[in-house]
């Protein structure tokens, strides 16, 4: 499902688009949805900004949160796992019509399907290697590629900016370290990722660092391991086409398939 470039004054359209900076100003000024809506999408908007720092684990609280007053507000809304000792994760209901009462809500729960399926894909990419890399690279590969698609190819991230609200000060504190401290970044980003896979796993090293080539090997095989995925949305199939796609992971993916990114990613696990 693409995006409706259009919403840009919309929250609920920048939160579809990824843009969470835009969507938390916008909730600021305008006051189309109830306080209740409103706190929920607040809360999805931190959730992407918490992904966007690599503060993996974070993300998924955040998300778990919404669900369940989600769930609370409205009992018979579907889950995945309703009882279990996980967070509560919801499953699309069937679709509202645009425009009818439910249609803002039905929207929200959709961005929250999108979000905790895209961590659910993440956490399952963690724990499966490819041949070639080790567990701890394939995992600082990772947490590379979600720096492309929450940060570099976020065009906010080098817009200037006003003071961020206090309590997104830290957040955008930890999206800078990318650009001025990136092996730090990067290293503590997948540490995170890591433990949203296995809780008790130890921090990454910088061996692993070494080990990857750097910051420019790293980026190799970050951009060649995206060309080798599918179009985003990365969650379930049973999502595809159902879930509007972010624009950045959209801009990062159609950057690495550029023609002359064929083949690469075989080559560097053949190196």
């Amino acid at each position: 499902m693409t995006t409706d470039r259009g919403a840009a004054s919309d929250p609920i359209g920048a939160l579809e688009a990824g843009a969470w900076r835009l969507a938390q100003r916008l909730l600021r000024e305008d006051r189309r949805y109830d306080a209740m809506l409103g706190a929920e999408l607040r809360t999805i908007a931190r959730a992407m900004a918490y992904r966007a720092a690599g503060d993996h684990g974070s993300a998924w609280t955040a998300l778990a949160k919404v669900a369940a007053g989600l769930r609370r507000r409205q009992p018979n809304l579907p889950v995945l796992r309703p009882n279990g000792i996980d967070a509560i994760q919801l499953a699309l209901p069937p679709e509202h019509e645009p425009d009818s009462p439910g249609w803002a809500a039905y929207r929200t729960i959709r961005l929250v399907c999108r979000e905790q399926g895209e961590l659910r894909q993440l956490r399952r990419r963690a724990g499966d290697s490819p041949i070639g890399l080790t567990e701890d690279r394939h995992i600082l590969v990772l947490a590379f590629v979600e720096y492309l698609c929450w940060v570099e190819f976020d065009l906010s991230s080098w817009a200037p900016k006003s003071p961020p609200d206090d309590d997104l000060a830290a957040v955008e504190t930890r999206i800078a370290e990318f650009t001025d401290r990136r092996r730090e970044a990067l290293l503590r980003s997948a540490t995170d990722l890591r433990r949203l896979y296995r809780p008790t796993s130890g921090g990454m090293t910088r061996a692993v660092w070494d080990r990857v080539d750097q910051y420019h090997g790293l980026r190799w095989l970050a951009l060649n391991e995206l060309a080798n995925r599918s179009a985003p949305p990365w969650t379930e199939p049973a999502l595809a086409g159902r879930v509007p796609v972010r624009l950045w992971a959209e801009r990062a993916w159609q950057s690495a398939k550029a023609p002359e990114s064929d083949g690469l990613y075989e080559y560097a696990l053949e190196s």
